[in-house]
């Protein structure tokens, strides 16, 4: 888990967040930063009535909160954390790895459209940014506290360039996407 992660063990607030409103909301949050349900709504396409009730629901489980200030439908909402994480290991009920299931394969679905739209849209970039940005599939041979060495590394990397840690990000800084992907190959 990242620092700065909201860690979500309730299989419930698991199927809250698999919801793919919802976690356009709390990506638009964590993109922008404190925002109305008014404005959330009009950034995923919803009205500001449904993304009331989405915040609420997300707020529920500690994932974002009153950011203080307004009232009503002007009262502005902040995403918790920096980012969330859950344990699909842990999960042990069926309840549990169904929430899982469907938490994971949301934030996949997700990927593979971002994916999509990034390659899509490449060649109309800035050339700093086609050469900064990154497709890579590599074939590692690890053994699983190795796996978890390198997200743990990884996590490590990317610390000083989160959320909360860059409240002034350089003019030219860009919000960008990370996907990794760790699984075994030869999977049952």
């Amino acid at each position: 888990m990242a620092k700065g992660d909201v860690l979500l063990t309730d299989p419930r607030a698991l199927r809250a967040l698999a919801h793919p409103t919802r976690l356009a909301i709390l990506e638009h949050l964590h993109n922008e930063g404190a925002a109305t349900a008014t404005a959330c709504g009009k950034a995923v396409g919803i009205s500001p009535a449904a993304a009331s009730y989405h915040l609420r629901s997300l707020a529920k489980w500690g994932i974002v909160e009153e950011a203080g200030g307004g009232r009503g439908r002007q009262r502005p909402w902040r995403a918790v954390g920096t980012g969330f994480s859950f344990d699909s290991a842990a999960a042990a009920s069926p309840a549990e790895i169904a929430a899982s299931h469907a938490l994971g394969g949301q934030l996949v679905a997700n990927g593979e459209r971002w994916t999509s739209q990034f390659i899509r849209s490449e060649p109309r970039l800035e050339p700093e940014w086609r050469r900064a940005s990154h497709l890579a599939n590599k074939t590692l041979r690890l053994t699983p506290e190795e796996a978890e060495e390198v997200v743990a590394r990884i996590e490590e990397l990317l610390e000083p360039y989160g959320r909360s840690t860059r409240v002034d990000p350089p003019d030219d800084a860009r919000v960008v996407r990370l996907l990794l992907r760790l699984f075994p190959r030869d999977l049952p």
